[in-house]
């Protein structure tokens, strides 16, 4: 009985990922941008059209050599054509564990959003306000240049 439930668990996945091949997908053309951060690239979410809604997917990268934890979430915003977000979710964003040299991890979540022509879906890292509009497409990297080293101050 012990060995039977490892079997029944595999073949319980397997059915759930055919049936998840089998849904109804397609990748649409839809306008996003995300913003990023220093240490870590967000790329801009691809939007798969499932049913009435979207399933919205993109990839968090670590950068450089840093330390730092990784992102919990992702704050996905679908944008009006005059710029305001009108709808607001978050998707979990794996942990990239640098002592095992990961590098990527992605994000996902299915949104029931209506989007009408010149509305598009913006992407930053959820700190709890809105993501800036006026970020640019790629993140800027952390510098490598170390500040000049001020003069000592003499006591004269």
């Amino acid at each position: 009985m012990a060995r039977q439930v490892p079997r029944l668990i595999s073949l319980l996945a397997a059915s759930f990922v055919f049936a998840g091949c089998s849904m109804d997908a397609s990748t649409i053309s839809l306008p996003s941008k995300a913003s990023g951060s220093s240490f870590f690239s967000l790329g801009r979410p691809i939007a798969y059209k499932i049913g009435t809604g979207f399933q919205l997917t993109g990839r968090v990268c670590r950068r450089s050599r840093t330390t730092l934890l990784s992102p919990p979430r992702v704050r996905l915003e679908h944008v009006t054509s005059d710029g305001v977000a009108r709808d607001v979710t978050t998707a979990a964003v794996g942990a990239i564990y640098r002592s095992s040299d990961q590098a990527c991890s992605s994000y996902s979540r299915h949104v029931e959003w209506a989007m009408a022509a010149g509305e598009s879906v913006r992407a930053c890292f959820d700190r709890g306000a809105p993501c800036p509009t006026g970020a640019p497409e790629k993140a800027v990297t952390a510098s490598t240049v170390k500040p000049p080293t001020p003069a000592p101050i003499s006591n004269r």
